[in-house]
This record gives structure tokens, sequence and C-alpha cells, in this order.
């Protein structure tokens, strides 16, 4: 439910676009208008009285109406309309209604005082001193600059590029310890610094004011609310229907891991592009799309022992927001992160304190990788989105698929083998602002190809994404003026999908490696078959193959990634025992890599089997994802 309010306009004009969008709300009424940025004035108001004719007939020939009880204790509107001496406050005169089929309208006659019928409107735009424009300007410099619109002696206060909130929603239920799902539907862009957001309960009572709120343990049962009210449209609020506060059960070891992570001892850094006074936190999560949810197939392939319950996106949504608010990372990647988990909860939880963006791999899988910056330590000065599947397929690719042997795969085809291959690649140059330093960061955040037998294929998509990361750095140091080696570091998070003792985690640490290695033999007996989850235990069997010799003669035919800066896993000395855990397999996947010129001061622990078994696996009811979240302090 929402209140627009009465009297008031409302012009948008979207940057570089050719049109002026003009909302009049007066009387009761509501009229929208589109006009060209290059048309005078008189044409305008000729269309706009001519709409205020239309929208307005068949009405009794008295009608109500009232005036902005806002603008009407405002001084620049007693000043105008102060014409006699001892008057007080502006009076009602008179306007002619009708109606007109193309003209939108909205709402009900507002009560008021009753005016009289005239045939004419008479219209004025004004300054902010109340002078008149010229009508032979442009539409574009009066929108510029107009302040005030006068319809028959009434006073309009225009507002510019302001959207008004049109609904609020929150999730059918609330859950314990969570911050609670806040969705704000509005006619544009708005913006945190906008709006005011409270919580109340059941008896209007308010719980709480800014957009996260985490219910306590003693609102088990209760029902809340949202109301968000519009700072510069004092009149614009609505209100979301009422929720439950339901009770789940406490992850002990969430706490545990979280708080062994900050009370551990921060290992000291002599790198200059670090700070001795705070820390960067980078968090990497995948947090299972409800996509690989969707049906009972799936669920009975993969997570048996969960529930659909636990498994819905309304409930494991707010346990990924609780874990990431409880650690409070400064760079957040997501994988496999949904539209509705971004656009329903992602987005507006974290939007006031994150900059945040999407990319989505396909429609079809309607999932894709989502990056988040903390608001106010970095400044975005370039950002790329890249496909693996459009990359690999240009020229400059042939010569290492010629190398390493890809035309004997099976079903090769080198226009359609890897049109299934989604995954993408986000990278970001950020320029730290807190520190005196003004040193520049890259990062990178991707999903690898997930089928075990398909390590050649994530060998490729880490060639890729090492070729394409190192071109983008060469690019915004060139622009921004830099030098990438004494100015920048470089941050790299994922699901790659692999151990350590495979190609693509090879490639990774080596930027190198050798045209024959064993995994590329994939290549010729995996055929995109149907995935097993008993798969895990065949192709993913750890085991080892030699360091990488590059005085080796075995070793001169092999990819090489150019101008390769060289990256190390973040958790090197303190591997994680598994990242995955579900009921037919469990190792460690997912990885934050680092260039050599950052040095790691603490890492996030992992959990034991014992704990991970609790519920036979990941997902569980007290945890969203069948991924642990890893983090790492730089």
């Amino acid at each position: 439910m929402s209140y627009f309010g009465n009297n008031y306009v409302l012009i948008r004009s979207p940057e570089g676009g050719d049109k002026i969008n003009i909302t009049i709300n007066w009387a009761g009424r509501e009229v929208n208008l589109d006009r060209q940025k290059t048309e005078t004035l008189k044409t305008a108001i000729t269309r706009l009285k001519r709409s205020l004719r239309k929208t307005t007939g068949r009405q009794p020939k008295q009608v109500e109406h009232i005036t902005d009880p806002y603008l009407l204790c405002d001084p620049t509107c007693l000043s105008w309309k102060k014409s006699e001496e001892g008057e007080k406050c502006p009076t009602p005169h008179t306007m002619h209604m009708s109606v007109d089929s193309d003209a939108t309208v909205t709402g009900q006659i507002a009560q008021g005082c009753t005016t009289t019928l005239d045939d004419e409107y008479s219209i004025l735009f004004m300054t902010n001193i109340f002078k008149p424009f010229d009508e032979s300007e442009t539409l574009e410099v009066v929108a510029e600059n107009t302040c005030f619109i006068s319809i028959n002696d009434t006073l309009l206060q225009v507002y510019k590029n302001i959207f008004r909130i049109l609904d609020v929603s929150i999730g059918q239920k609330a859950l314990i310890g969570c911050p609670a799902s806040l969705n704000i539907r509005s006619e544009g862009p708005w913006r945190y610094e906008d709006i005011t957001v409270e919580w109340l309960d059941e008896n209007e009572h308010v719980l709480h004011r800014g957009p996260i709120y985490i219910p306590s343990e003693n609102m088990g049962g209760r029902n809340i609310k949202a109301r968000v009210r519009h700072n510069q449209l004092k009149w614009n609020h609505a209100e979301s229907l009422f929720c439950q506060v339901v009770n789940i059960p406490k992850n002990m070891w969430q706490h545990d891991r979280i708080a062994a992570f900050n009370s551990s001892p921060v290992n000291s850094t002599l790198s200059p592009l670090q700070s001795d006074l705070r820390d960067l936190r980078v968090m990497s999560f995948n947090i299972l799309s409800p996509t690989y949810v969707a049906t009972e197939e799936a669920i009975e392939r993969f997570f048996p022992y969960c529930s659909a319950e636990w498994l819905d996106c309304t409930y494991r949504n707010p346990l990924i927001l609780r874990e990431i608010l409880m650690l409070k990372p400064q760079i957040l990647c997501l994988q496999e992160c949904s539209t509705g988990a971004y656009h329903d909860y992602m987005e507006p939880v974290l939007g006031q304190d994150y900059n945040s963006w999407l990319t989505i791999k396909s429609h079809a899988s309607d999932e894709g990788c989502c990056m988040l910056l903390q608001k106010g330590m970095f400044d975005i000065l370039d950002v790329q989105n890249i496909s693996f599947k459009e990359e690999i397929r240009k020229p400059e690719y042939d010569d290492a698929l010629t190398r390493i042997g890809a035309r004997n795969w099976v079903n090769y085809n080198a226009d359609t083998y890897f049109s299934r291959y989604h995954t993408i690649y986000q990278m970001g140059c950020f320029r730290n602002t807190l520190d005196s330093k003004k040193n520049y960061i890259f990062v990178t955040n991707t999903h690898l190809y997930f089928h075990p037998h398909g390590r050649h294929i994530r060998i490729l998509q880490t060639y890729v994404l090492l070729n394409e990361l190192e071109r983008f750095k060469r690019r915004c140091a060139e622009k921004y003026g830099f030098d990438i080696l004494e100015e920048s570091s470089t941050i790299i998070c994922g699901d790659f999908n692999s151990f350590n003792t495979e190609g693509a985690f090879q490639l990774m640490s080596q930027g190198w490696i050798p045209c024959n290695h064993p995994d590329f033999e994939f290549g010729s007996r995996f055929g995109q078959e149907k995935f097993n989850p008993s798969d895990h235990s065949d192709a993913r069997d750890r085991e080892s193959y030699p360091d990488l010799d590059p005085s080796n003669p075995m070793s001169e035919d092999r990819l090489e990634v150019e101008n390769y800066q060289g990256y190390e896993d973040a958790y090197r000395g303190r591997e994680l025992p598994f990242t995955n855990y579900v009921k037919t397999f469990h190792g460690t996947l997912d990885y934050i890599f680092h260039s050599t010129n950052l040095k790691v001061k603490r890492c996030m622990p992992g959990i034991s089997e014992a704990e991970a078994k609790q519920f036979e696996g990941l997902p569980s009811q007290i945890y969203p994802s069948d991924h642990l979240s890893i983090a790492v302090d730089f």
C-alpha cells in the first residue's frame, strides 16, 4: 500500500536521452507527459493544457481542490501568493476539467476547497524567485532550471529526477538472527539516503530504523512489517504486509569459525601496498543457485538428506546474508547468485553499504557471479564482463587449441564445441580511497565448469581468465597512469571446481602448463555426458602430478600466459580439508588467489567433518549452501 500525495510536479530527464517526462499531480488527478527536449515551452504548455482538459472531464460542475500542506507553509510559497495586504496563504482559484483517453489518470478527487469551473488554464513555469520562463525556451533548458509550476494560481513545487515509492514487501517469514528481506519497488532508481525505513511490530511500535533489521530471540512468533518513507516527497510512503518471525536452530560452528577468524593473530606485513592500520577482508562464497535444486530429481541426486523446506530460497537467502553480515568483508565475490537472490535479497539488504553488480552466465541457468565492494573504500574505475565461450573462439586462441590436440577430443567442432560452457569472468579495477597511498587493486570473480571429467575445459577456462586479466590490467594501467607491479595488487576469487593437484590450479599458480598435461586426456573420453554424483570418486581421485620444472626439456611445448604477474593461493600452508561437502563428495574447490606483492594476514578456518555431517551434508537446516564460504584478511 502506498500514498503519492497531491499537488506537485516530477520532472525526469534521463541522461543521454532525448525526452523529458513530466508528471503533474494536481487536484487529486495525475497527468504524465513525454516530450522532446528540443520542444519549446510554448508547445509543451499547449499540450499540457489539452491533457488537463481531457483528463478531468465528465466531472460534477463543482470539484474539490487541495494545496499541498507542506508547500503551503513554505515561505517562498507565501511570498509568491501575498499580493494583498494581510493575505496569509493561497486561496483557491478556478479551473476547468474534462477527460481524454490518451492521458494517464490516477487517484480520486481530493477533499478541500470548492473551485468554480472555467474554460481555460493559466500555466507558468517559474524559477526559484518565481520569474516565469520565456515560452520560446527549449523544454530542456526549462526543465533544468524550473522550481515551480503555477496552474490557475495554484503553486506546485517541482522535484527533479526523483522516483516515487510504489510498493514495499518483505519475505513470507523472518528468521531469528538473520536480516529480514526488504524489497522496495519504485518508479526508477533510488538511493538509501532518499528514504527512511522503519520496522514495526503488530502493535505499530517501532522496532528498528534502517534497512537492515535482524529479529532477536524475543521476537519469536511475533509479526513484523516495514514502512518506507521518501525523505524528499514527504507524503510518499508505503507499508508492507506483516510476516511472522520464526525460530531456527543455532549454528554453533558457524559462530565459532568466524570468532576464531576474528580473534586469530594477524601476521605482520611489510608490503607497501597494504595498510598497517586496517585489514582488507575478502570473502568468496558459492551460495547454491535455486536453479540446481528446482526439481525433485535434482534434490534426490545431489541433496537427498536435505528437506525441500531447507532448500527453498526464502529459507536459505536470509542464512546467506547472516554469514555475510557476520564476516563484514570489504570485497565479496559470490558464485551461483541468481537474479532473484540478487534483486530480492543481496541488493536491497546490502545496497546501503556495498556497490555491486551481477553477471548472469545464461538465461537458462539464471545465475552467475556477483561482486560487491564496500562503499566509501574504493573508487570504481573500470569493470569488465567476459564470456569464456566467446573468447575461446577468437582466432588468437586457435594456436593454443591446436597445440593441446583439441581436434582429437570427443565431438569436437571448432564452431560449436564450447557453446555449452557458460563460464564468465567479472573483472574490476578499483582505487583504494582510505589510505594515503591511493594504490590500485584488481579483483576477478569466476566459477569454472563443474563436471569432474571436465579437467581439460577448466584448464582452458583458467588460461583465458589469466590472459584476459593481464590484458585488462595493462589497459587500466595505461589509462590511469600507474605501474602494475609497484602500485597495484590483484585478487582472484572463485569456485574453480578443481583440486590443487589439477592442471587448472597449476596454471593459476605457475602461469604455464605443458601441452601434454594429463588433464587434456579427458577431452578424448569426455562427451558432455550427464553428470552422476558417483563420478566424483572416479575423476577426482586426488592423484598428484609432479611439480612442473621450467628447465625440463619435456615441457618445451607449453601453454604460457603472456605477462603473467604471479599468483598464490591465500590458503597456501593452511589448506582446508574441504570447501564443498555433500553426501557423495567432499573436497576443496574454492580459492582466493592473490598477486605476490600482497601478504596474507590471516585466513578463516574451516569446519570438521563431524560438523559437516551433522545433517549428513551441506546444505542443511543451519547452513544455506553446499559450499563453505572462505575469507582472507590482507
